[in-house]
């Protein structure tokens, strides 16, 4: 072998023994090593999750995430979402009840003759306003041959007559009147909401487009044969300028287990997301859903018992728009 041919072969050994050795570090299309900083602030492919020193996502904001809302603060509301701080307030449970107006049990008297005999004469008919002490109907009695006069034992409405002239007055209720200026609501409730209902709750009732306050006064010990409810009377607080009527129909809101709450937020804020509870909570590009515990649920507002604090600011108004906004995202992913 020639001098030169040997120095060609050595040459070329050189330069394959110095690739086997090459750095792992890799390099670009020109040859340029890659930096070890260059490698370790590569981009991660696509989907892979990038965290910082504290373990946070850094992929954009709400960046297929289930539980954000992308959606602009400045947008939001002119689209009813409305932001304000937590607060503390009064909440208690309540039970919702139907049922009609009646007049006061107590506020109703059945009149009887005093004395048996003959009825000469009647005064009054149903629906005949009636005072206290006037006559209602005049009786001849059997063993004097008197004619006396049988009187209202209160002021109210004639609700029966139940005799005419001509008919033996014994025992039986001659006339039934009734006070029609204190009413209660009788309501109508399933043995299994007896627990949930106390003498002494307070209550209200609409009737037709008022509302009334009141107060439960009794609640029946059994429930009734053909309906299988108990009845439970409301006695209301007597409304201005109202007339109300035995018989109209009613709904009544009982109220339960009220006490102040360390937050307490409207009823609509408090949305169902994936099974869980959620509120939702502004951040820079959108609203995120965040779980919260919550505790009594009222007509308005809801006890929130952890999950967001006190002076925390979170959706008020519109938070059904943002779950909607989420729903749109997870379809739009499955396809």
């Amino acid at each position: 072998m020639s001098k030169t041919t040997l120095n060609a072969a050595m040459f070329s050994l050189a330069i394959l023994m110095n690739g086997c050795g090459t750095d792992q570090r890799g390099s670009d299309p020109h040859g340029h090593e890659a930096s070890e900083a260059e490698v370790e602030h590569a981009p991660a492919a696509a989907g892979e999750a990038v965290v910082d020193e504290h373990g946070h996502d850094e992929r954009g904001s709400g960046e297929g995430d289930p539980d954000f809302a992308r959606l602009s603060p400045e947008r939001a509301p002119g689209l009813g979402i409305v932001v304000a701080e937590a607060s503390g307030g009064a909440v208690a449970e309540t039970v919702t009840l139907t049922g009609r107006l009646i007049i006061d049990p107590r506020r109703i008297a059945a009149v009887r003759a005093r004395f048996p005999g003959p009825v000469v004469s009647v005064h009054k008919e149903v629906g005949d306003s009636v005072g206290r002490g006037e006559p209602l109907a005049e009786v001849e009695s059997n063993e004097s041959l008197t004619v006396y006069t049988v009187r209202s034992p209160l002021a109210g409405v004639v609700l029966e007559r139940l005799t005419n002239v001509g008919d033996v007055a014994s025992t039986e209720a001659m006339y039934r009147v009734g006070d029609v200026t204190d009413l209660q609501a009788e309501l109508k409730a399933f043995p299994s909401q007896r627990t949930a209902l106390t003498v002494g709750a307070p209550a209200r009732v609409q009737i037709g487009e008022s509302e009334v306050a009141g107060t439960v006064v009794a609640i029946a010990p059994q429930v009734e044969g053909h309906t299988q409810a108990l009845d439970v009377r409301v006695a209301l607080d007597r409304p201005k300028g109202q007339t109300l009527v035995p018989g109209q129909f009613v709904t009544g809101v009982i109220e339960r287990n009220r006490g102040d709450a360390a937050v307490a937020v409207p009823f609509d804020s408090v949305q169902r997301l994936d099974g869980r509870d959620v509120v939702f909570v502004p951040e820079a590009e959108g609203f995120r859903a965040r779980p919260v515990e919550v505790g009594r649920r009222g007509p308005s507002l809801v006890e929130i018992r952890s999950g967001l604090a006190a002076g925390e600011r979170y959706v008020t108004q519109g938070a059904f728009l943002l779950k909607a906004e989420i729903g749109k995202n997870e379809a739009a992913h499955e396809h």
